[in-house]
């Protein structure tokens, strides 16, 4: 907290007194008990960001005139248990997001630094276990996959080094964002849409990703220069007794000989004060790698506050040739 409380008062202290500056970030601990897929037994412990990967951030915004600003993000992950900083094979201090930016009301967005790629919001967005790390099924076939084969992952990170992304102005309820970035790796390249109106939701990523990240949280199954290139579209239907998820991608490393299919589904289905969690993900995968991989969840999250909720989940993973993995979480989340 330290670093925060320094980097606050530099704000201040840099002449951005009139500027909006704040503070934001999630808290999430609770235990785990995890049987990966083949595995004889289980391990039980303490985990932190079950629901949402804890992490701390300063936002920063200064009104230009026009209808333009300037806008800054640094944000950390962050271990509940230690305390520490948790930012991958290179532990960067800001591994969350690190980035600066001119935003017009007319013209859109353009930011520069580290920050979420192309494939990260259309994933949280369209899934009822949203970013959970842990417990996630779609999460984990697009992310750190669990299912004891690493080719049910798309992706090893999900933002990109030395980015430069251009959101558009939403016109008729559709956002596009464009994205690219270049590092010794290689070059990466995609972008996003989504349109909200109403109960209906839609969304499509393109992603061709050659460099690894340094603040990746394992290392690149695909290897330097060899190009992984992912599609994916997904939608979502509130139909207040259910909000409804669905999404499919396609995946293919060619030099590595990766090439993978998911579709997923999941809802929200609201119960008492809080909702049930119910998802699956269906990987195909063919090349190095074939196999079918199965993985689904059910939970249930309640609301104690506007910011404070918490959860119990149960999930199970299936591997061809491999006993049945399983896990159990239980956790308290804390929004500020």
């Amino acid at each position: 907290m330290k670093k925060f409380a320094v980097l606050f008062a530099l704000f201040a202290a840099v002449g951005l007194a009139q500027a909006d500056v704040g503070i934001f970030g999630t808290m999430d601990a609770g235990l785990t008990s995890t049987k990966a897929p083949g595995a004889a037994t289980a391990t039980t412990g303490f985990t932190s960001g079950g629901m949402t990967t804890s992490n701390i951030g300063i936002k920063a915004s200064e009104d230009l005139g026009n209808g333009r600003k300037a806008v800054v993000e640094l944000s950390s992950f962050l271990s509940d248990g230690t305390g520490a900083t948790l930012g991958g094979s290179t532990v960067n201090t800001f591994a969350r997001s690190a980035f600066v930016g001119i935003a017009d009301d007319k013209l859109g967005t353009v930011t520069l630094g580290r920050q979420s790629n192309p494939s990260f919001l259309p994933t949280i967005l369209f899934n009822a276990y949203g970013d959970s790390s842990a417990y996630g099924p779609l999460w984990h076939a697009t992310y750190f996959g669990n299912t004891g084969n690493p080719s049910t992952r798309v992706f090893n990170d999900t933002a990109w080094d030395n980015s430069v992304a251009y959101s558009a102005p939403s016109i008729g309820g559709v956002k596009v964002t464009a994205m690219t970035s270049k590092t010794g790796g290689g070059q990466n390249v995609g972008g996003n849409a989504m349109y909200f109106n109403g109960p209906i939701g839609l969304t499509a990523f393109y992603q061709r990703t050659e460099a690894n990240s340094t603040g990746s949280f394992q290392s690149n199954i695909y290897g330097a220069n060899q190009p992984t290139t992912a599609k994916g579209v997904g939608g979502s239907f509130d139909a207040k007794v259910a909000k409804l998820f669905a999404t499919y991608q396609t995946t293919d490393a060619n030099v590595a000989n990766i090439h993978s299919k998911t579709w997923h589904t999941s809802a929200l289905v609201p119960m008492g004060t809080g909702n049930v969690m119910v998802a699956y993900a269906d990987t195909d995968a063919k090349g190095v790698s074939a196999g079918k991989y199965k993985e689904y969840s059910v939970g249930y999250d309640y609301p104690l506050s506007k910011k404070t909720d918490a959860y119990v989940t149960v999930g199970r993973a299936n591997v061809p040739g491999l006993t049945q993995g399983q896990t159990l979480g239980t956790g308290l989340r804390v929004r500020f």
